[in-house]
């Protein structure tokens, strides 16, 4: 397998990006078929991150490049400053004052906590246990898995001996603020009244009766709209199936 070097990688970048200037790693993925060029993991390897690689080769400017001692001085930093200080307040604080990622962190030091043991600083070891466990495994589990949700996950845990999506939840608030805390977060969908009216319809097709609590269990592991999101477009879960029985009496 070839060694590619830093600058190899960056010239791959800027030939990519000449013939598609608004260059992200599905563009690129695709482009590099049929040519010698680095491959999206190959670009990750070397500088951590897509978009630190786009800050190297002079493509992007959302984020600079962090050489290891940036990230530790920032670390540092955030557990002078953060109470409590752990992965999600950091996670917070850094979007908030432009440092690096968690995913980066893991990338460049193998693991949460051995970055805190190069920066010195001290923690709770079984707190720290834990969070190295949840972030480990959603990282594995990002790259093993084609589809990352709390069915997939659960059952590859379960084979891996990996903490459980209830853990995850438990630490983190939520499945998906754990998801988001280390970037590998699903794009949320932007819902339409029409979307929700979909999927009611197709609820009421399946449900004994259609009730909020029955549409939460009905809508677990489907790409179908919240109650917050039904809520929120129509004032409430009500005014949501009257205006599904209104459109139903039109259509009939």
């Amino acid at each position: 397998m070839k060694k590619w070097s830093e600058q190899q990688v960056i010239d791959s970048l800027v030939q990519a990006s000449a013939d598609h200037p608004a260059l992200d790693a599905k563009t690129y993925s695709k482009w590099s078929l049929g040519r010698e060029v680095p491959s999206i993991t190959t670009i990750i390897n070397v500088f951590g991150s897509w978009r630190e690689a786009l800050n190297a080769a002079g493509l992007s400017a959302i984020r600079p490049y962090f050489s290891d001692d940036d990230i530790l001085r920032f670390l540092k930093d955030a557990s002078l400053k953060l109470e409590p200080f752990h992965s999600n307040s950091y996670r917070e604080w850094a979007k908030n004052h432009h440092g690096p990622s968690l995913t980066l962190i893991n990338l460049r030091f193998g693991s949460w906590s051995r970055a805190l043991e190069e920066a010195q600083i001290e923690m709770n070891r079984s707190i720290c246990m834990t969070e190295e466990r949840i972030i480990n495994a959603l990282l594995e589990a990002s790259e093993a898995l084609p589809k990352l949700t709390t069915q997939t996950y659960s059952v590859w845990a379960q084979e891996n001996g990996h903490p459980t999506v209830a853990t995850i939840a438990r630490k983190y608030g939520s499945w998906i603020d754990a998801l988001t805390c280390l970037d590998i977060a699903p794009p949320r969908r932007k819902w339409a009244e029409e979307d929700v009216l979909e999927a009611l319809r197709a609820a009421q097709a399946e449900l004994p009766a259609l009730n909020i609590i029955h549409y939460r269990k009905w809508a677990e592991n489907k790409s179908v709209p919240s109650t917050s999101t039904i809520n929120a477009l129509f004032g409430s879960w009500t005014s949501a199936v009257h205006c599904l029985r209104r459109n139903m009496s039109v259509r009939s």
